[in-house]
């Protein structure tokens, strides 16, 4: 159950907060507590407190209780703070519960804990500072939206400049982070879509000829992969001395050869999201279909699958009832059904989409592979026995 516990008869301005407690009790206790300042809503579950906010829009700060079935409060709170960034997040909770309070400080994801049972003094001046810090952080976006975004514009500017190809490129890539970020509800968060942008920066540096095999998807030396891993580094290096980019420079790191060690939950959501889309980018540029191209990524160690599944959505892509498999060439069987043109590096076709692996194309391409490289993974359904 979800009421308006305030009645809409004060200042219109009056900011809303939202309270949550599987204790209809300690609600009503609250409730009365707060409504002579603020206009306030309660939810009795972590569900339907986000269920409340997707319907009403984002309140100034949410209180909730830490210990409550299905979803706690911790995890309630970091929900929040990746889908309603600007909102304040407390914690209400029981003595015995206080070092998870404070790990949840520490972790960046809460601003305060109260204490049960919370003085009425206590509760009032913790939650006007609540309501008072989200004022701040929406002046701060305002502010973010008429200057430093204009800025960072510029700088993608000196990108184009420099570089057409691999400014077209962060703008696909920019663009596919856009809609994963739209599809799983974190568009209010202005760092993640900036972080794809800044992260290929660092292209300038790279010389054309390894510019041209990224554009096209193609694989890369050691030495021109060195030279691709350490992008995100420059990128750091240009950005560092921005105000207020604190948390795109950790999401460009993470996206690095030397990510922050405990990544806030926007950093480590915004890494899983930009790896996804440049990863998919390059297979797509290899000339993949789309849905080989998100088998590839499903079929990869430590891909973040939730957002595999918010890509599929976002390309209308279905998965296929058999399951194709992202393999080495030295990986395939007999039996096998090739899923998609096998090629080499230079575009020439090996094997087709569609041929069952035999023995004898199994030798074509042992000889080619002496030869010139393939590109891998190559996608093929196991235990085929005829196209």
């Amino acid at each position: 159950m979800t009421n308006v516990l305030a009645p809409e008869t004060g200042v219109a301005t009056r900011p809303t907060v939202l309270l949550v407690d599987d204790e209809t009790a300690i609600l009503e206790t609250l409730s009365l507590q707060l409504r002579r300042d603020h206009k306030v809503i309660v939810a009795e579950s972590g569900a339907e407190a986000l269920r409340l906010l997707a319907s009403s829009g984002p309140v100034a700060a949410v209180i909730s209780d830490l210990r409550m079935p299905e979803m706690d409060g911790v995890e309630l709170l970091r929900r929040v703070q990746l889908e309603y960034p600007d909102t304040t997040r407390v914690l209400h909770t029981a003595q015995s519960d206080l070092s998870a309070a404070i790990a949840a400080i520490n972790d960046g994801g809460v601003y305060r804990y109260l204490a049960k049972p919370v003085p009425t003094d206590e509760l009032r001046s913790t939650v006007q500072s609540a309501v008072e810090l989200h004022g701040r952080s929406t002046a701060d976006r305002q502010l973010l939206d008429k200057t430093l975004k204009a800025s960072l514009q510029a700088l993608f500017g000196c990108l184009q400049l420099a570089s057409p190809l691999a400014f077209a490129r962060a703008g696909r890539i920019r663009t596919l982070v856009s809609e994963l970020c739209h599809e799983m509800q974190l568009d209010a968060l202005w760092e993640i879509e900036v972080a794809a942008m800044a992260a290929q920066l660092g292209a300038v540096t790279l010389p054309p000829t390894v510019l041209a095999k990224l554009d096209k998807g193609l694989p890369c030396t050691d030495e021109e992969q060195a030279m691709v891993n350490g992008m995100p580094g420059v990128a750091v290096q240009l950005l560092k001395s921005i105000p207020m980019l604190e948390d795109v420079i950790q999401i460009v790191r993470g996206l690095g050869l030397n990510p922050p060690p405990h990544p806030s939950p926007l950093v480590e959501t915004a890494v899983d999201v930009i790896r996804t889309a440049i990863d998919f980018e390059t297979l797509e540029s290899r000339g993949l279909e789309v849905e080989s191209a998100i088998t590839v990524l499903e079929c990869r160690d430590h891909s973040a699958l939730h957002v595999l599944a918010a890509l599929r959505k976002v390309k209308g892509c279905v998965q296929v009832k058999e399951k194709v498999r992202g393999l080495r060439v030295v990986d395939l069987e007999t039996g096998m059904r090739v899923a998609e043109d096998i090629v080499a590096t230079n575009g020439l076709v090996l094997i087709g989409r569609g041929m069952v692996v035999t023995e004898l194309l199994l030798d074509r391409l042992n000889n080619f592979a002496r030869m010139i490289e393939i590109i891998e993974p190559v996608l093929a359904v196991p235990g085929a026995r005829r196209f």
